[in-house]
Formats: C-alpha cells, sequence, structure tokens
C-alpha cells in the first residue's frame, strides 16, 4: 500500500530576535539645574553643534561611566 504525502509545510520560527538588536532598558531622569549651569550647557551645545538636552546628558553619564570626570 501506498502512503499518500502530505501536503502541508511545516511553520518555522521565526528569527526575530537574531535579526533585530533588542532595544536597551530606556530610563527616565529629572535633573534640576540652575540658570547659571544651563547658560553652561547651552554654550557647549552650541560650541560642539548639539541639538537636544538628552545628548549632553548621554554624553555626560558616558564619561562617568568611563571615569573621565573626576
Amino acid at each position: 500500500m501506498r502512503t499518500v504525502k502530505k501536503n502541508c509545510k511545516r511553520k518555522l520560527k521565526s528569527n526575530a530576535s537574531a535579526r533585530m538588536p533588542r532595544q536597551e532598558t530606556l530610563t527616565v531622569v529629572t535633573v534640576r539645574i540652575s540658570d547659571d549651569e544651563k547658560e553652561r550647557i547651552d554654550r557647549i551645545m552650541d560650541s560642539w553643534n548639539i541639538k537636544r538636552y538628552s545628548d549632553v546628558m548621554r554624553m555626560a553619564v558616558r564619561m562617568l561611566k568611563t571615569g573621565a570626570i573626576h
């Protein structure tokens, strides 16, 4: 007796995790700064051509992690 071949394909697991890197955990930080400190940050942003305050804060945190700021 001959066996009948099924005409259905198995659904393969998607490799979505392999294709897309996992987004790192986001954190919200609130910082109070004085007017003088804000002016200093604004000068830094103007001289380095930085558009967003979050970019400045990200750079500052990165510098703290690497030990660049004492």
